[in-house]
């Protein structure tokens, strides 16, 4: 009985083992036929279009970046969410000074609003807190009808704002640069269709410290851009806190602790001498010369005329802390190539502007604290630039730019204000301080000081001359009106007064109208070096009150 079960089981495995590969031969024989009918090559796998067999039928391609990409940068001045992290300043710690929901929402769309009007494809953000931030901006966008699809912030954790990114277009790749005490510089590819477009958001440390801070930054995407294949096309956007001419400035301002090098001219080679020899004045790299240089870079505020430059305003001095910074590969014939004379400086037909300067975010003493009321933008103006693609924006052509660059006389020294102020800042909100090319005692442009303030004396102008040793006399060319006493001192010394019309030495200042319509020229005896180290000279230019301030000064030395 056993024996006779054990041959039925046989029987119907068998049974079974041939029921199961009648029906695999069946199913091939239907799948040959409907792979004949179909169209599908048995030898290669293809699929073939029914109705035109010679085509194949891939997946529809990915469309490539447009022809033109436009790109912003906004530092939008501190956009909290409502979520207590712990990193927040105190003001935006929420229900603390008027940072309600209701408020934070405000900001929120008050933010959304300047960028809806913008008109960037891609917006690299500053003061930014978080992602969770970013995304209610991003829907708060898509309520007004402009969608940024793609979004990333930097690692923001341990410091209460970061960077950020928003695109129209997909974010394939996103790298954080580490900055010690700072920020993270954020780095994004923005990629479609074959096309990569690479954007570096930048917010280096702030002029609480000295140059060496920003150097560390600069020196951070100094290493990062080197690694980059030749010809990769990138910008560099942001806040550096650095003018554009910060060699000139931070001397002055007391930032230098670098011996003169600074991260965004020196680090990032946006600069070079106009002559050969080492008191021949920096100038700015020219578009023409781009493709040469190799790893400078060309600063887009050079595309706009001197008193069009300002994104932030400083103690009533215009700065451009923010920046477009643009690599060789962006004046070539591949890629894309930066479209000439599109930076500028959006103001929203002046919406964003009060009395000449970025209408900030509004916070209003009650009591000892201030509160949000709810009014304003930021304290930074957006910028913006376009890029198109080279082939479109040349042709055929195989030249790129052949701007001329200027041609600065290489004789010329620090103090004949050849490219920039030279270090001379505004001593008051009151006061202009610019190049002026109407008179010139050297070269094509003096230093033009004007103002006036009704009810004090003030420093109109002030600078710290770099003085090797053994210098002992102060020469320069003054000419203009107004009451004018020019006082001197060395670091920690006290000051001597050179007052108008004489110029004579004297312990105190005196207000005397003055005026010359030709150049007069000065020598002045300087103050002995005290127990500082520094032999430096610092000189202010006096106005007296109540009376209209112009004056030039052209070829200042230390002799």
């Amino acid at each position: 009985m056993m024996a006779f079960n054990r041959r039925a089981k046989l029987i119907v495995v068998v049974s079974s083992v041939l029921i199961v590969a009648v029906s695999l031969a069946v199913l091939v024989l239907v799948m040959y036929g409907r792979g004949q009918k179909d169209g599908i090559d048995d030898s290669s796998g293809a699929v073939i279009s029914k109705t035109d067999k010679s085509k194949t039928k891939d997946k529809p391609k990915e469309p490539p970046l447009p022809d033109t990409l436009t790109v912003g940068y906004y530092n939008v001045e501190n956009l909290f969410d409502f979520v207590l992290d712990g990193t927040e300043y105190d003001e935006f710690k929420p229900g603390w000074y008027g940072w309600t929901e209701e408020m934070q929402k405000k900001k929120v769309a008050t933010v959304a609003s300047v960028l809806s009007v913008l008109g960037a494809d891609i917006i690299g953000l500053s003061e930014v807190e978080n992602a969770n931030v970013l995304k209610e901006l991003q829907n708060q966008l898509d309520k007004m009808g402009v969608s940024y699809p793609y979004a990333v912030a930097a690692d923001a954790s341990g410091s209460a704002v970061t960077n950020a990114l928003l695109s129209k277009f997909p974010i394939r790749e996103k790298f954080d640069h580490p900055v010690d005490k700072s920020r993270p510089i954020l780095e994004t590819v923005i990629a479609r269709g074959g096309d990569e477009f690479r954007v570096f958001v930048n917010h280096w440390p702030s002029k609480r410290q000295k140059e060496s801070a920003r150097l560390a930054a600069a020196e951070v995407l100094r290493r990062r851009v080197d690694e980059l294949p030749p010809g990769t096309d990138y910008i560099i956007i942001g806040d550096l806190n650095s003018n554009h001419d910060e060699y000139a400035a931070f001397h002055t301002a007391g930032f230098n602790d670098t011996e003169g090098r600074t991260g965004i001219n020196h680090i990032l080679k946006t600069t070079t001498r106009a002559g050969p020899h080492a008191s021949s004045p920096y100038r700015f790299f020219c578009k023409g010369e781009l493709t040469a240089c190799g790893d400078c870079h060309y600063n887009a505020w050079m595309d706009l005329a001197e008193e069009d430059r300002m994104s932030y305003v400083f103690r009533g001095a215009k700065q451009t802390i923010d920046h477009f910074i643009l690599p060789p590969s962006m004046f070539d014939t591949l890629g894309y190539s930066y479209l000439r004379g599109s930076f500028e400086v959006f103001t929203w037909d002046g919406e964003l502007l009060r009395d000449g300067a970025p209408y900030r975010w509004q916070m209003v003493f009650r009591g000892q604290q201030r509160y949000h009321i709810g009014k304003g933008y930021s304290d930074h103006l957006p910028l913006k630039a376009s890029f198109v693609r080279a082939s479109i924006l040349y042709g055929d052509t195989s030249s790129t730019y052949t701007d001329n660059c200027d041609v600065i006389d290489p004789a010329l020294v620090k103090g004949d204000f050849a490219v920039s102020v030279d270090g001379w800042m505004s001593g008051d909100s009151r006061f202009v301080v610019a190049r002026d090319s109407r008179f010139a005692r050297t070269g094509t442009h003096s230093l033009r000081i004007s103002g006036m303030h009704d009810t004090e004396n003030k420093t109109a102008a002030r600078a710290r001359l770099q003085a090797p040793g053994g210098r002992k006399f102060l020469t320069m060319s003054v000419r203009g009106s107004g009451n004018l006493s020019i006082r001197l001192r060395r670091p920690d010394g006290k000051w001597v007064n050179y007052n108008a019309p004489e110029f004579t030495a004297s312990k105190s200042a005196r207000y005397k109208p003055w005026k010359a319509n030709s150049w007069t020229n000065l020598r002045l005896p300087l103050p002995p070096p005290v127990s500082s180290p520094s032999e430096d000279v610092v000189i202010e230019l006096r106005a007296g009150k109540g009376e209209r301030f112009a004056v030039w000064v052209d070829k200042v030395r230390l002799e």
